[in-house]
């Protein structure tokens, strides 16, 4: 803060409408600019997402070194043999898609908590530089 002051009035004006809409609003932190960004939560519309495949992922080898691990433990536990080729190979689409939506999940769970742990360090040391502004 130039004066060493950090009095200001942080206000979200929306429209009446929306409000019913609205799950949660926060004002975040801002480290490059005095006006903070706003993050609003809208409560879930019941809608069914289609699943489609983050090709991203298949350039990642720790992701094709899991596949191939899973994919080698699918194929020794339904031999095409004893069923239908057609069956095997619908089959392994559904497992391969849970596999798929799986680790993305982990990974998310991960990077979200990473992120999480950097806000909440920045908060803090933001209320310590409030609280002393000299100590910069």
């Amino acid at each position: 803060s130039r004066h060493l002051s950090w009095s200001r009035i942080d206000m979200i004006w929306i429209s009446t409408d929306l409000i019913p809409n609205i799950q949660e609003a926060n004002i975040d932190t801002n480290i490059w600019a005095d006006h903070n960004p706003i993050r609003i939560k809208w409560k879930e519309q019941k809608k069914r997402l289609r699943w489609t495949l983050n090709n991203s992922i298949l350039k990642e080898k720790e992701f094709l070194k899991h596949l191939e691990k899973e994919l080698a433990f699918f194929l020794k536990e339904n031999k095409p043999g004893e069923t239908s080729l057609q069956n095997v190979w619908d089959m392994m689409k559904v497992y391969i898609r849970g596999v798929i939506i799986t680790y993305t999940r982990r990974k998310n769970i991960k990077k979200r908590q990473i992120q999480q742990s950097l806000e909440q360090e920045y908060k803090k040391l933001e209320k310590d530089l409030q609280k002393y502004p000299q100590h910069k």
